[in-house]
């Protein structure tokens, strides 16, 4: 059974019930709603964390990731390489003052960037063929064996090409005696 209140004079019953029950104390909304939100940010971070880690840039090589944008490595006997290599050819030939063309022992080294259109970096050895600028056919033309005759040179070339154009030009060209 309930116990009885009395009230003090001058004491309003109202205010004595209230001041003896404390009604529960109600989270406030801000705390009620802050504890989905700290959940919802733990998840993320913990979801980029292990996306990060799982990640190609991440691998125990890192050689073999890449950077958007970047300089990578590009396989010879590509078609892009190949054409930007007969583009810097031509271009080398139509400069040279040599009455001999010129066309390539071997590729050092072929690089790729994709920018608006693709940059290619080719280290190209050349040699000095048999064939006059006036004959076809460079493909077919042995090098020059007379040591006289016999020219080889060391060329980096940067192709700038837009595909979708078909456009290519020469952005750097340097060649040094080999």
């Amino acid at each position: 059974m309930p116990r009885p209140v009395s009230a003090a004079p001058g004491v309003c019953f109202a205010s004595l019930v209230s001041s003896q029950i404390a009604p529960p104390r109600v989270p406030s909304e801000p705390t009620m709603a802050r504890s989905p939100r700290i959940a919802l940010l733990l998840m993320a971070t913990l979801a980029l964390a292990l996306a990060v880690a799982v990640s190609p840039a991440a691998s125990a090589n890192p050689s073999k990731s890449r950077l958007l944008g970047g300089l990578e490595d590009a396989d010879v006997n590509e078609e892009g390489v190949q054409q930007a290599l007969s583009f810097a050819l031509s271009e080398y030939n139509k400069a040279s003052n040599d009455a001999f063309h010129s066309r390539a022992m071997r590729v050092v080294r072929a690089r790729k960037q994709v920018v608006a259109g693709m940059n290619y970096f080719l280290d190209v050895e050349i040699g000095r063929t048999t064939c006059t600028k006036s004959q076809p056919n460079l493909a077919s033309c042995p090098f020059h064996d007379q040591p006289r005759l016999r020219k080889k040179a060391l060329c980096s070339f940067q192709i700038y090409t837009v595909p979708w154009t078909g456009r290519s030009s020469m952005v750097k060209s340097s060649c040094q005696d080999a």
